[in-house]
Formats: C-alpha cells, structure tokens, sequence
C-alpha cells in the first residue's frame, strides 16, 4: 500500500518547493496508482502515492492530518489491529473522520507518543511531523516488511519507499559504494544500513529516526533476541502455533479490496492457502508460476488448488522472457540482488492484479522454523567442533549425510572457524579462498570488512544463547529476509501495484517461534518440524513432506544454454571486469557451461551488478520506471 517520500531542511530559513515533492513522490506512481497528495510547510514537504486497500473514499487521503493540523502524516503499509487500536481510543474521546488505519495511527501517536508503536501489529513504514514539538518521526516496522531508505548530510533528510525519489532531488549523485561490493557478492544482496549506492542508508526493521533542532537519532524499539524459552510441551506449541497463525491470516485478510495467494505449491504457501480456507466464504484466488523445465512446481500447486477449490491461474515464464526482464527487476528492486525468483514473483504480480490487489505469501516460514538444511549442517559442524576442532574438515565428510546437498560450499577452508565468523546466512557461497582466485589484487587488498562486521554484530546479539540453530534464524531474520527477501517481495509486487501480506512475520509468531528450541523445528533430519505436524491432517503427505523448492527458476539450465553467449558478452565486456581475475572469469563461465561445475548463483551475482552499474553510474540515471 503506498509510496512516501520525505525532505526536511534544517535550515528553517530555506524553503521546500512543493515542485521537487511532487517529481520526486511520483516517481512512485507504480506503489500508489489511485491518489498522490503532496504537502509543503516552510523547510519541509511530504508526498504520498496512494494504492487503495482501507476506506477507498476519499477521506483516505494522504498526507493525513490531526483536528488542528499539527500532526502530518505520510504512510504505507496496513495496521492490521487498527480496528481494535480505534475503538480504545474512541473510549480515550478521540475523533475519527475516516475509517482508515491511517488516521489511528496520527491518534494512537496523539494519545500514546511514541510508545504507540508497540501497540501496532502491522507492516508499515511513516513520516510524521509534529509541529508543536518541531519533531519529524520516521518509523519502520519491526521486521522491515516496508521498505524505507534515506539521506542526510547535516543540511537535508531525505526520506522514501524507493531510492528513485532521493536521487531525483539532486541532492545526491548516484555513486557506486565499493565498501559494500564484497558484501554483495559474497551473499546476493547489500545488507543494512548500507546500500549500492553511497550516502544512501536502509532504516534497519524495528528503529525509527528522529530529526529535532538539526540533530538525527536512530533508536531501536523492538528486537527478538531475549525471549524466553518456551515452557510448552511439543503438543501445546503445536496448538500454540496454529492458534497464532490462524489468527495472523486472519487479520491480513482485512481488505476493502479483492484478496488473493501465492501458491508455490510448498510448504509454506499451501499452509497460507490452508487456513485462508477456514474463514472465506468464497473461493481464493491462487497463482503459481511454471517452467518447461524439471523442476517446475505447477503440479504440486494443482494439489493444493484441487483440494481447497481455489481459482488457480499458472504463468509460463520462459528463458528469452527471463533475459529480459532482468532489467527490469534490476529497475524496480533499485538494488541489486540475486533473486531470480524475482523476476517470476513480477510476471506473477502482474497476472494476478487482474483479480486481486492484495496477495498473501508464506515468505518468512524457513526462517522461524528452520527450513534450510544449512542450519542443522551448521549445527553439527558446530557441535563436532567441541571436540575435533583440528580435524573437522575431514571428519565432516564422514558424519555428514547431506554434505552433497550443499554442493556451493565446495572449499573447506572456513570449517575449523568459530560460527560467528563462518556463518554468513544462508545465501552465502563465496569462501576466501574462492575470493582469491576470482578477485583482483587490488580489489581483495581494498575490499573492507563491512560484511563480517555486519554478521559479527548480529551475532553479538544473541551471543548468550546456546541454541545454535536459533542463532542463526536470529542472523537471517535480521540480513537475508529483510535485505534479499523482502525486499524482492515488496519491490516486485508493487511494481505491479499489489500489496503483499505475509502472515508468517506477525510479530508475535516471530516472538513465538524464537522461544522454542530448535529440537521442535528439526528432528531426524527434518526441517520445519512443528509447522508439518501442525498441518500434515489438512496436506496431503507429497506437499507436506516432499523436498522444499519454493519459487525455483530454472537459472543454471538457461546460464548453460540459452542464454549463454549473451550473459558472458555481458559480464567480459563490463567495466567492472577490473575488479577481477578475468581468467578466473572466463573459467567460471566455461565450466558452467560444459557443466563441471554448477556457477549459476555467482553468474547471476555478476549479470545483476554489471547491469545495476549500467543502469545507475554508468549513464545518467532513467528515473522513470520501465514497464
């Protein structure tokens, strides 16, 4: 729901022209297709692109005011409790002219002041201007659902859903941030508060900033990292599960608009389908992508479809439409990321608006429940380590049954290092000694340490648990999901203009799920463990128990084959072959090819980044979004 954009001069003297707010707030047309409002006061403007999904009438409209017009506010994303949050403040004496979540917000902060936003359940992402207080708030919510980015130099904050609107200012150049270039190519993604482009900054999930008198705080307001551990036997967090989970689907299916699913046809995705069931009257509209390829799910989504007699609707999505949509995600996701699913979930989105403008996924599911096998391989390895430190490559090789299946990990120089420094999310594959053979000189010598840094202080978060399955859900929650994930399921929807809902991340099942130990998510080397007992009765066994694929896209073929030539012209011929070996380069490419060796995630990683910097610095920026 929603695009907003944010500038705030600290110079009270120097004027904000409502000009530069609406170019800039309208670049996100695409987030918010039905309204745009745009606001000016002295040194600062807000503007707002509305997507309609709470009280369609106009009294929705943003930015939204108080009764006196002290209190400005710019919003996206859904409350999902607003309804419950509107009537104690109604009980409080407040006044409501809508019936929209927004306006309980600009209440709930009357009544409560900051404080409010641990009444929130939600998604969301705000600028608010307090005048009385000479106050601007900006929040995001507590798993980073909403994008939120910005700017600040000392003179100007600048703040957005997107990175567009900031550069359109001209306050900031678009500028390539090397200190985060290993980062990105060790993981597929930047993660925060850093992005690819230098000076601009990710609000990390549960903070908010504060500009007051010239000055810019960050405070953090919520975190997972202290719950207690649950008391329940395996029987009631069961029962404890279902319960939040059906309640969390629930509340996300409030819509004044028509409401839909992804269907992968795994786990997840059919859960979600599942228990939207057992409380909508009419039948769900599903939707799943497909490949003329082995490992295409149609079928298995057309169980699930079957049983729950949902309005199923299947996009082929094809090499040649693969190729050149890459730019296009590159375009919207505005930061580079190694998702080929992304480019699946757009084609998808833009099926799927022709029937419903809200959609539920199951995305956030692996990382409450354990649903990578990388966490109970970890957990061995870091287990074994207490007592075979120096010999652990080589024993691994023997206790490890599914060593195979991680067949990235192909150099074992990191085995004998503590988690801490080993572990770098699930997304990781390059290893130094990897990075030695592919980088240059130069480059590995100047590269920074802003990726073991960012780990390391995760990390340290958590550093007085002893589950170390659980830590590392922790480290993911906080990098993977919300810099590669989420963001990919944001950006791509809203480029088509559909809001995406995810009941896996209500905070309390997050908060839930963290206070259970990881003997409940993994047992005899099953994944997900709690969550399939919880369903296995409402599943038939193929999806419950089968081997988790999720969006797949089949990469490694097309690198192979059909897009062969094309993508290694492309990665050779970019300027930014001078940070490499290109031999090395040309070796990666030409076993992939001959297949020897399986290279599609770090040729992917280098397409991305060679047609992000073609797109951003090496001409000037096209802020229009292509479509």
């Amino acid at each position: 729901m929603c695009g907003i954009f944010g500038i705030a001069f600290t110079d009270t003297q120097r004027r904000v022209e409502q000009h530069m707010v609406i170019e800039a707030t309208d670049l996100m047309t695409h987030r918010g297709p039905d309204d745009g409002g745009y606001w000016v006061s002295n040194n600062l403007g807000l503007g707002h692109r509305r997507l309609s999904i709470i009280d369609l009438s106009p009294l929705g409209h943003q930015p939204m005011f108080n009764e006196d017009g002290t209190i400005a506010l710019v919003y996206n994303g859904e409350i999902y409790n607003f309804q419950e949050i509107h009537a104690k403040l109604l009980l409080k004496g407040h006044l409501f002219k809508s019936h929209s979540d927004t306006e309980v917000i600009i209440h709930a902060y009357e009544e409560w002041g900051f404080d409010c936003l641990q009444k929130f359940n939600g998604m969301f992402a705000f600028g608010l201007w307090d005048e009385k207080r000479k106050l601007l708030w900006i929040v995001r919510d507590r798993l980073g659902v909403k994008p939120l980015y910005y700017y600040w130099d000392g003179k100007v904050l600048l703040f957005s859903s997107e990175i567009k609107p900031i550069l359109q200012t001209g306050f900031v150049t678009a500028e390539m941030n090397v200190n985060v270039i290993d980062a990105f190519l060790s993981v597929g993604y930047v993660p925060a508060p850093e992005t690819m482009f230098k000076g601009i900054y990710k609000l990390r999930p549960g903070h908010f900033l504060t500009l007051n008198e010239g000055q810019l705080t960050e405070k953090m307001y919520w975190d997972f990292a202290h719950i207690e551990p649950s008391k329940e036997s395996f029987d009631e967090a069961k029962q404890h599960l279902n319960s939040l989970l059906a309640d969390s689907i629930d509340k996300r299916l409030i819509s004044d608009v028509p409401v839909g699913a992804f269907l992968s046809g795994g786990l997840d995705s059919s859960v979600v389908v599942a228990l939207m069931s057992n409380v909508t009257n009419t039948p769900i509209n599903t939707f799943t992508v497909g490949y003329d390829s082995a490992v295409s799910e149609v079928q298995y989504a057309e169980v699930v479809a079957t049983r729950y007699h949902t309005n199923h609707q299947v996009f082929k999505l094809e090499a040649e439409d693969f190729f050149s949509s890459v730019a296009t995600m590159i375009d919207f996701a505005e930061e580079p990321v190694v998702e080929p699913a992304a480019i699946a979930l757009y084609h998808i989105s833009k099926l799927a608006r022709q029937n419903a403008i809200v959609l539920l996924s199951g995305e956030g599911s692996d990382e409450l429940f354990a649903g990578y096998y990388l966490y109970e391989f970890m957990a061995k390895l870091d287990k074994a380590q207490s007592f075979i430190p120096k010999i652990v490559p080589n024993v691994l090789k023997l206790f490890s049954k599914g060593f195979s299946k991680l067949k990235h990990l192909k150099y074992l120089d990191w085995l004998s290092l503590p988690l801490e420094k080993r572990y770098q999310g699930t997304s990781s594959y390059l290893t130094e000694s990897v990075k030695k053979k592919l980088y240059s000189a130069d480059f590995l010598a100047q590269r920074g340490t802003y990726l073991e840094n960012t780990f390391q202080h995760h990390f340290d978060q958590v550093g007085h648990m002893t589950d170390t399955v659980n830590k590392m859900l922790y480290v993911d929650t906080k990098t993977w999901l919300v810099d590669d994930l989420l963001l990919k399921a944001d950006k791509m929807t809203m480029a088509a203009s559909i809001e995406l809902r995810v009941p896996f991340l209500d905070y309390r099942l997050v908060e839930f799920a963290m206070s259970l130990p990881s003997t409940q998510k993994i047992v005899n080397g099953s994944s997900k463990h709690i969550l399939k007992k919880m369903i296995d009765d409402r599943l038939p066994p193929e999806i419950v128990y089968r081997k988790k694929m999720g969006f797949p896209v089949p990469i490694d073929e097309w690198f192979g084959n059909d897009l062969f030539t094309v993508i290694s012209d492309k990665i050779l011929g970019s300027d930014l072959m001078s940070l490499f070996n290109a031999d090395a380069i040309r070796a990666v490419l030409s076993k992939h090819q001959n297949g020897s060796e399986d290279n599609g995630k770090l040729i992917m990683s280098l397409l991305v980044l060679t047609m992000w910097k073609d797109t951003y610095i090496n001409t000037p920026a096209k802020l229009r979004h292509n479509t």
